[in-house]
């Protein structure tokens, strides 16, 4: 198997497992029908997007990454603008406003800013500046960009945004002594959300303790069991996901993973898993080419961060290891906006990975 992965270029790796996931991915939204939800029509709409998607893999991969570099920060604050314009006139979906409508279509800025905001602090992090004016400059540019994802609020992008943010800065060169500061930031965070969001609070109670409020907090922690243990060991296959078509809450989206382990089990669910791990491998060996310029070498690298850390958030999620938030699976939740723009980033990234040290000409001061 080693042997085999080290032939296939990164670039290939990237692109045929992204397209293999979005294929599970599918699967589980077929697989997820209720009264509320029409099976036929939410696969349809995600092969679509994912037609689509692959499209904008394409465009954005034959586009130099100089210009990427260039625009970024324009981009990024038009994204910002629409993110400040959704707290107060946002389409509302399960208690965020993170959404504008457009007729039948819902579209959510902050995936496509995620793309952004990694350019950016790739460029922050790779300037000449000294270490401390350095973390302080994407220190000050995180907390601007997470300002009104929390608003809406979405802390489950928030978490991710802030894990990759320290992860980034670690790869920069940020010693910890300045990292050691951030904990202090989101103890004093979490504790202004407790206090203006209850229903944080009762996200917590049910997490800890479910059985005591079974049909209210404690809901969803309960769901998530039982479709994955009625999933066991070679799952309930296509049509058979009874917990996920009629108890698990947003089966197709937020709670993608249990459903997938409800549809294919655990022996099914090694294969998507192999491929995330491929997927990520691939991006940090396409990091670590030494003829990339560092702003290269930080966007790929960030792009591997960020979509292995929503990944594994999602499935602690769904396996009950840490309480529940609205954070999607990558490729796999229903989503054109999260589909696109995933495609749209690694896109970016292999783009990135063309760039060659001598062929940059973007000044870093």
């Amino acid at each position: 198997m080693k042997n085999i992965f080290s032939k296939i270029p990164p670039e290939t790796a990237i692109i045929a497992c992204s397209f293999l996931l979005s294929l599970f991915g599918i699967l589980t939204i077929g697989s997820s029908q209720s009264a509320a939800v029409s099976s036929l029509h939410f696969t349809l709409r995600q092969s679509a997007f994912l037609v689509f998607s692959l499209c904008v893999l394409v465009a954005a991969y034959r586009i130099k990454f100089s210009f990427w570099q260039k625009t970024a920060p324009w981009t990024a604050g038009i994204i910002w603008l629409f993110l400040l314009y959704l707290i107060f006139f946002g389409t509302p979906i399960n208690r965020m406003t993170g959404w504008f409508r457009i007729g039948s279509f819902t579209l959510q800025p902050s995936e496509f800013g995620r793309i952004f905001y990694l350019l950016m602090l790739a460029k922050l992090l790779s300037t000449d500046f000294d270490e401390k004016k350095r973390f302080v400059l994407a220190a000050v540019f995180t907390g601007f960009w997470l300002l009104p994802i929390a608003k809406q609020p979405d802390f489950g992008m928030v978490f991710v945004h802030g894990i990759t943010f320290v992860v980034m800065a670690y790869l920069a060169g940020i010693s910890l002594k300045y990292l050691a500061v951030l904990p202090v930031f989101a103890c004093v965070a979490l504790g202004g959300v407790l206090l203006k969001y209850p229903y944080v609070v009762r996200r917590f109670y049910g997490f800890l303790f479910p059985e005591l409020d079974p049909q209210g907090s404690g809901w969803h922690i309960r769901q998530f069991t039982f479709a994955i243990a009625r999933g066991g060991w070679s799952g309930s296959k296509m049509g058979g996901a009874m917990w996920s078509n009629a108890y698990l809450p947003f089966s197709y989206n937020d709670s993608a993973g249990a459903a997938l382990l409800e549809t294919i089990g655990w022996a099914g669910a090694m294969i998507p898993a192999a491929l995330f791990g491929i997927l990520i491998l691939s991006y940090c060996k396409l990091a670590l080419r030494k003829e990339l310029s560092l702003q290269a070498q930080f966007v790929i690298a960030g792009t591997a961060v960020f979509t292995a850390v929503q990944m594994l958030t999602h499935m602690a999620i769904n396996l009950t290891l840490i309480p529940p938030s609205g954070l999607v699976l990558p490729f796999i939740s229903y989503g054109g906006s999260a589909l696109t723009s995933l495609f749209l980033m690694a896109g970016i990234a292999l783009s990135a990975s063309k760039e060659n040290k001598d062929d940059s000409t973007i000044t870093t001061k």
